[in-house]
């Protein structure tokens, strides 16, 4: 199967340059090729769908999309949650389900033709896409990303349709996540819009059959979640921390390593991700620190706050917080309580601030400045990633 970075740079979609900061930035961040690519504003979504469909010879689709309720209704939102995918349309014989990848998701689409008797016609979506349906119709989480706060880079290409430059709110605080969240639970009521189309069988899909206008949507009711407690996993020390983060894999890899290393000597710790002028949280470990509370976290870095003065700086800091209403939230999200004394210092990938690693001892206590093996580990982020990306270069040369 051909690549996607091969098969945009066929049609002239991107530049070489243009691929290798996406991948760098896949490595960093996270996420499909195709979704770093849109939010640094090298490709529109259309092109990018109209390419995956190329790539993997289905229908695709693009921009936002309204589900049939009586195709949501097939099965229940957890199964949607858990395999990435979302009915769209259903009829006396088919089946019209929205997905990512045909090939990693054959289990999920088998087992719906199963439950349903019904030939299952498959239609790639964006990555982003496929989160926002799943948050809005699947109450299902998912972590923040610049694209879904309308943070993305300005658009390098010319014409109608780029991604344009988000307009970045003072404060991304807590009203604004929960009302994002709030909206994903909220009925459709206005037409949606829709870039582009999928023809299958010479029929219209997309466009057409599959989001024929607005739609009521249909009262989905997940079960409750279960939540298993996962065993803590115990701090490490300098020398276990420093072999780890040579071995890392991934980025979920160096994450872990770090924390557990800042967890040996600080009872909070978190990472966060600096995208442009936008903080978001991404993993912590400690007391009160929960997976949902980091991953909503959000800071506008065009506030003067303490995490703006590191960003811009490069620089490690050790001392109190600037109050400011960015911060209060910051802190909410921690589950309360700010402390007197801080530490953080930006995590740099080829000289670039990508991530800030905070640590503190808790509500009102002062942090103790020992920050000299800190500074060693967080420069051995900067070689980890430098390495995963030249492998991640490598792989795709090869």
């Amino acid at each position: 199967m051909p690549r996607l970075g091969n098969l945009l740079l066929e049609e002239k979609l991107i530049t070489q340059p243009q691929l290798e900061e996406g991948l760098e930035t896949q490595v960093v961040y996270g996420g499909r090729l195709g979704t770093n690519l849109v939010e640094l504003g090298f490709v529109k979504e259309v092109d990018l769908a109209r390419v995956l469909g190329r790539q993997h010879n289905v229908p695709f689709a693009s921009g936002e999309m309204v589900p049939d309720p009586s195709a949501i209704a097939v099965a229940d939102a957890a199964f949607y949650d858990d395999k990435d995918v979302m009915p769209m349309r259903v009829d006396a014989t088919k089946l019209t389900v929205a997905i990512m990848h045909p090939k990693q998701q054959l289990e999920a689409i088998d087992a719906l033709g199963f439950k349903t008797g019904k030939r299952v016609v498959q239609v790639i979506i964006p990555e982003f896409r496929m989160t926002q349906l799943l948050r809005k119709y699947a109450k299902a989480f998912r972590p923040m990303r610049p694209i879904d706060m309308n943070t993305m880079r300005p658009s390098k290409a010319s014409g109608a349709g780029e991604p344009k430059p988000g307009e970045v709110s003072d404060l991304i605080n807590e009203g604004d996540f929960a009302s994002l969240y709030a909206q994903a639970a909220a009925p459709v009521e206005e037409e949606a819009v829709i870039e582009g189309a999928v023809v299958e069988d010479d029929e219209p899909v997309i466009g057409g059959a599959l989001l024929d206008g607005p739609q009521p949507m249909a009262p989905v009711q997940p079960p409750p979640p279960l939540v298993v407690p996962k065993p803590e996993l115990p701090a490490l020390n300098f020398a276990e921390a420093t072999k780890l983060l040579q071995a890392s894999q991934d980025r979920d890899d160096i994450a872990k390593t770090v924390l557990r290393f800042a967890k040996g000597k600080f009872r909070r710790a978190l990472l966060l991700s600096v995208r442009g002028d936008l903080v978001t949280g991404w993993q912590g470990m400690g007391k009160g620190v929960t997976a949902q509370g980091v991953a909503r976290i959000g800071v506008s870095l065009r506030e003067d706050n303490s995490l703006k003065m590191v960003r811009d700086l490069r620089s490690h800091f050790i001392g109190p917080m600037k109050k400011t209403p960015g911060m209060d939230v910051f802190y909410k999200m921690l589950g309360g309580g700010s402390p007197t004394t801080a530490v953080m210092m930006p995590l740099l990938v080829r000289g670039k601030p990508v991530h800030i690693l905070y640590v503190d001892n808790g509500p009102n206590q002062v942090t103790p400045p020992d920050i000299g093996e800190l500074l060693i580990v967080s420069q051995g982020v900067s070689r980890s990633y430098d390495t995963l990306i030249k492998a991640r270069q490598a792989a795709r040369a090869g």
